[in-house]
């Protein structure tokens, strides 16, 4: 009973798809044959004699231009027909470069023809072929009558005297000087041309056609296979449906029994339903949290630091995570919880509501601020040993008491200016604070010396941004501090010590250490010398701009200082 069903359903089915097919095809062979073809072969017949008629006027202008050169004087008549005629008269064209022009006038005479020299200023009376002889009178006629027009009759296959052929021309007058200029095609090119578009259409019109059928015997197929596997489909739907069931209850007890808090909730964020968790979480039943919102667990006193953001989440209409409440449980105690959502819409666009999870984060929450207190003693710690540090080498150097904190607050300050980030700007700091740590291991009396140094002393204190890195190159710092030391005399032009680097070679943190670190020890006093004063540090970092010194640094620098924006004290 099924097979018979099914043979039924095959034959019908094949019916609804080949009766179709056959129809387009036929109705396609239709419109091709009997109207497209016609009418391309009319078009490209039309544009063929649009092409002579221009191929004429464009002849015919040229003999104008020998007119007006006639008219101007340039030329006598004599000399301007005889250049167009020699000029006309090598003209070709066509696939083969054997098309041509000729000229006649109106005695009538043949005055032009690359082809026909025999007939060339001959007089219709000597002229023995009956045919040319009214086919002068023909283009007299037809110049006479309308000045220009197509005319159809028989002449020598181009530069073949021995094969005769239809031609199709296009004559104009030129009536100053009385000739009649004239192009034309031979018809049995054109035919060949148009049927060699026929043969081309036809082998894509049989392919088209072998395509088509060969898509709707696969679509008989297909869809044959395709109502035998429905059948099948039909028999597995119950058995589906089924197991849909038993899927639904298996879903429904993992949901109700995970550990998270799972909820739907209305456009306005008021609970439509609740899984059983949210009693473990809050100490509410299901039943209770039902037509509420997650504000109204919320502790009075802190709904104001929620209730906005809040708000924003359900206005937009979008997915949120990480929305963080503290709600208060049935029994008084606090929670922390993490509440994420995406939004549920209707077939039209509507919001219907919103679909979430809410966990329990207290413990998490606990655990970061006890990590970020940890951070924070650590933080306080490093930077107590640095400046117990940075403390130690001014002791050695009493003179320079106080520098590396003024060179730390201008290069901060620079940095700052630049638009550098606050992690980069915290690891500047602490390069600040240590830049001249080196200074611990050079003798206490070339740092004091009331006098210039010798060249060999200097040498000496060179050394400091090598002996710095040292000290500081197997501390773990998270920045570079130890190579921001080690580069904070290098400039930018390879005059700097103690590696000569450049521009390139150099860190950003370095380049702005360096302008910190002239301006502070130009305009501060030193052993050998009172200060130079602002001005003259100022104008030490504008003279080296770009060369020795970052221009950026220098430009933030000279901006804060003109804007007393740094506070030495």
């Amino acid at each position: 009973m099924l097979e018979n069903a099914m043979q039924k359903m095959f034959k019908t089915t094949s019916r609804r798809i080949a009766v179709p097919a056959l129809l387009t095809i036929v109705l396609y062979v239709i419109a091709m044959f009997i109207m497209f073809l016609p009418h391309i072969e009319q078009s490209f017949i039309s544009r063929k004699k649009e092409m002579i008629r221009e191929l004429t006027e464009t002849v015919w202008s040229l003999v104008e231009n020998y007119r007006e050169r006639e008219l101007s004087g340039e030329l006598t008549r004599s000399d301007a027909q005889n250049r167009a005629l020699l000029r006309i008269g090598t003209l070709r064209y066509g696939p083969e470069q054997k098309d041509y022009f000729w000229i006649t006038d109106m005695t009538p005479r043949m005055i032009m023809h690359p082809y026909r020299s025999d007939i060339v200023n001959k007089d219709i009376e000597d002229i023995q072929d009956p045919d040319i002889k009214r086919l002068y009178l023909r283009f007299n006629e037809v110049v006479a009558s309308k000045g220009a027009g197509y005319i159809n009759y028989q002449w020598q296959w181009k530069d073949d005297p021995s094969r005769m052929s239809n031609k199709l021309s296009y004559i104009k007058g030129f009536q100053p000087w009385g000739w009649i200029v004239g192009t034309g095609m031979y018809v049995d090119d054109i035919y060949d041309e148009i049927n060699a578009i026929r043969n081309k259409f036809i082998a894509i019109s049989t392919g088209i056609l072998g395509i088509v059928l060969m898509l709707s015997l696969y679509s008989i197929r297909q869809t044959m296979k395709a109502d035998n596997e429905l059948m099948l489909t039909l028999i597995e739907r119950n058995e589906l449906n089924e197991s849909l069931k038993e899927s639904k209850e298996r879903f429904r007890s993992l949901l109700e029994n995970t550990s998270d808090w799972i909820w739907e909730s209305d456009g306005k964020g008021r609970y439509t339903y609740s899984s059983p968790r949210v009693e473990e979480l809050l100490g509410f039943s299901s039943e209770e949290t039902m037509h509420k919102t997650i504000m109204d667990f919320v502790p009075i006193n802190l709904k104001g630091r929620y209730q906005e953001t809040f708000n924003n989440l359900l206005g937009s209409q979008k997915s949120f995570k990480g929305f963080e409440t503290t709600c208060r449980k049935k029994n008084g105690q606090n929670v922390v919880v993490e509440n994420n959502a995406v939004p549920v819409f209707s077939e039209d666009g509507g919001l219907l509501g919103y679909r979430g999870v809410t966990r329990d984060i207290t413990e998490r929450k606990m655990a970061m601020e006890a990590l970020q207190e940890s951070r924070d003693v650590l933080h306080a710690n490093l930077e107590e040993t640095v400046k117990s540090l940075a403390s130690a080498e001014e002791k050695r150097d009493p003179y320079t008491a106080g520098h590396q904190t003024r060179v730390d607050r201008l290069a901060c300050a620079i940095a700052r200016e630049l638009g550098l980030s606050d992690h980069q700007i915290e690891g500047l700091h602490f390069a600040a604070l240590l830049h001249d740590i080196g200074k611990i291991a050079l003798p206490s009396e070339f740092l004091s010396k009331p006098t210039l140094l010798s060249y060999q002393e200097h040498e000496i204190i060179k050394c400091h941004a090598l002996a710095g890195y040292d000290i500081l190159k197997n501390i773990k710092f998270p920045w570079p501090v130890a190579e921001i030391v080690y580069q904070h005399h290098e400039y930018l032009d390879g005059s700097g010590y103690p590696r000569n680097l450049t521009d390139e070679q150099i860190l950003l943190e370095a380049k702005i250490l360096t302008v910190a670190d002239v301006v502070e020890a130009i305009s501060s006093h030193r052993p050998y010398r009172p200060s130079l004063g602002m001005e003259a540090a100022l104008e030490e970092i504008q003279s080296g701009r770009g060369i020795r010194f970052h221009a950026p640094s220098v430009d933030a620098c000279l901006k804060l200082i003109k804007e007393e924006k740094i506070d030495w004290e």
